[in-house]
Parts: structure tokens; C-alpha cells; sequence
């Protein structure tokens, strides 16, 4: 029963995963429209592998992915990244979980 609450793994992975997006594209109001995603859609395909290798590892159930998601979306909130563009990647997110 404790391995199903906890998500300390999955917390850690949701962070790392901002910390990527964070690092490879800073939060930055003057970027257009295009630009943005076009870098987006590449860090994403490089997300998705990287997604697909903890699911391997890891055996998520609700609780699990909620907590990623949640670790992932303060991250990128903390970081500045607009609201909209949060919801975005964390539905992606969730999806790919």
C-alpha cells in the first residue's frame, strides 16, 4: 500500500523534466509566436523520450502522475512561464503519461 502513495520518484521526474524545458528554453516574453513553437515542438520529441524511458522504469498510477504533473507545473510557474503555455504542456504531459 505505501508503494502506491509514493511519489517521490515521480515528484523528482516532473522537476526534472521542467528543469530540461526550463534550461533548453528560457521563459521569454520578446519570442514569437512561430518561433516559440517550432522550439517547442523539438523539445518536446526529446521530452517524450525521455517520458518514455521512466515509464519503463517507474509504474505510475493517478496519484503518482498527479504529483509529476503537479511538480512539473510549479517549476515552470516559478520560472515565469505564462499560464496558458503551462496548461499546455502539463495536459501534454499528462497524455503522454
Amino acid at each position: 500500500m505505501l508503494g502506491w502513495i509514493d511519489a517521490k520518484k515521480a515528484e523528482g521526474f516532473g522537476t526534472e523534466l521542467a528543469q530540461f524545458l526550463i534550461e533548453k528554453m528560457p521563459p521569454d516574453r520578446e519570442r514569437n509566436e512561430r518561433k516559440l513553437e517550432s522550439k517547442t515542438e523539438y523539445l518536446l520529441t526529446k521530452m517524450e523520450a525521455k517520458i518514455g524511458k521512466f515509464k519503463q522504469e517507474e509504474r505510475l498510477n493517478v496519484y503518482k502522475t498527479a504529483k509529476l504533473g503537479n511538480a512539473f507545473r510549479w517549476q515552470l510557474r516559478d520560472a515565469g512561464y505564462e499560464q496558458a503555455y503551462i496548461e499546455k504542456l502539463v495536459e501534454w504531459l499528462v497524455t503522454k503519461l
